[in-house]
């Protein structure tokens, strides 16, 4: 039976003592860090009013559908080309029941000249685009459609790749690729049935909220989900239009702190803040910001076992309450997540593993190497992997 050894153990014992160390004195920091974030907790919880959410069972009749895509998390690197594999799958259940489910694939091959980068947002985009067309198709099938992650949270990095050549899908721009996905984004949040589920949460909109009312001193350092895990009691609910309005306000709270430093007046401070979120939108979608500012979030936390978790609507939907009663039922959500459990049951079916685009690659090689029209040489040195001393 193999023993398994801690990754510590498998350094030189001299960088042992050194990490050991080095652990000790961040410890020390964070507790100083953690004992002075407490003290401006109990300040800040006297702003935050969290709402109980309230028992309704009028979402045991709903169908709900959960759509999620997945891309390989490397890609595989050739002399000839750039290779990486996508994927989206969806659940429908009624009354709680599994009732149907479905999966589409592609691929990518990208010239393997250029940034990497601009490889891999091109495949984040095919995937997404893959799940926009699905969760546009369900909506017409389901009560509520839960997609994985908030509405626009690709649109990141869009402008450093929007004018490179990709030739991928019938798209010659990667542009093109964007304005595709922008468009189906859009129908799914004109249908008010969809809401995005989002696991990771980036924005900072509490400290800026904090920075232009309370000062710079009150502020935490920390996103709004680590601000709100360590105040949220369980099957509670919270919503930024609670803290400011309006709703949408939130996309762009976050950049108050750094244009602090360049203005004092609070009307020209949120009024920058709002052109610089409304700038960003342009350059990476190209298209009016207003579709971007037609969304609300939210923040929910089933159960103290697990941190809250954020979801997104349309602004408009005024029955965020069933919304919120169907996530806290116990049948609905994972206990160790504090997830509605069919996004966390598509997640885990749709997910790619780490070395897939690899073995994709060797399945592409291994039909070509049959084919008697190829110079076998040839064809192994198009395959070759890019760097021969690291295994992918």
């Amino acid at each position: 039976m193999s023993q398994e050894f801690s990754d510590w153990t498998k350094i030189p014992v001299v960088l042992q003592h050194q990490f050991f160390e080095l652990a000790r004195k961040e410890a020390e920091k964070a507790k100083k860090k953690l004992l002075t974030d407490a003290v401006k907790l109990r300040a800040l919880r006297e702003h935050l009013k969290f709402e109980p959410v309230a028992e309704s069972d009028l979402w045991k009749d709903w169908v709900v559908a959960c759509v999620d895509g997945s891309d390989s998390p490397r890609l595989s690197e050739r002399v000839g080309a750039r290779y990486g594999a996508y994927a989206a799958g969806y659940m429908l259940f009624e009354r709680g029941e599994l009732k149907e489910e479905n999966y589409k694939s592609g691929y990518m091959s990208h010239q393997q000249v250029g940034n990497p980068e601009v490889s891999k947002k091109v495949l984040d985009l095919l995937t997404v685009k893959l799940e926009r067309e699905l969760a546009l198709e369900l909506s017409s099938r389901a009560d509520i459609v839960l997609i994985d992650g908030s509405f626009f949270g690709w649109r990141t990095g869009c402008s450093a790749v929007r004018d490179e050549p990709v030739n991928v899908d019938g798209y010659s721009v990667a542009g093109e690729l964007i304005d595709d996905a922008r468009d189906l984004t859009i129908k799914l949040l004109d249908t008010k049935k969809v809401v995005g589920v989002i696991k990771r949460v980036r924005t900072a909109a509490i400290d800026g909220w904090l920075a232009l009312t309370q000062g710079e001193q009150s502020c935490l350092d920390r996103n709004d989900r680590a601000i709100l895990g360590r105040m949220m009691p369980p099957r509670t609910r919270w919503a930024y239009h609670s803290l400011f309005q309006p709703p949408e306000a939130y996309s762009y709270y976050t950049y108050i702190r750094s244009i602090m430093k360049e203005l004092s007046d609070k009307s020209a401070i949120l009024r920058k803040a709002k052109d610089r979120f409304e700038g960003s939108v342009r350059s990476d979608l190209d298209c009016d910001p207003q579709h971007v500012l037609r969304t609300a979030r939210h923040h929910q936390r089933t159960t103290d076992a697990a941190p809250p978790f954020s979801f997104e609507t349309h602004k408009n939907v005024t029955d965020v309450e069933t919304l919120t009663a169907y996530f806290q039922d116990p049948e609905n959500y994972n206990e160790a997540t504090g997830l509605p459990f069919p996004i966390d049951l598509v997640d885990q079916n749709v997910s790619l593993p780490a070395n897939f685009a690899k073995e994709f690659v060797e399945e592409i090689e291994a039909q070509l190497t049959r084919d008697p029209e190829l110079d076998k040489l040839d064809l192994t040195n198009s395959f070759r992997p890019l760097n021969p001393q690291k295994e992918e």
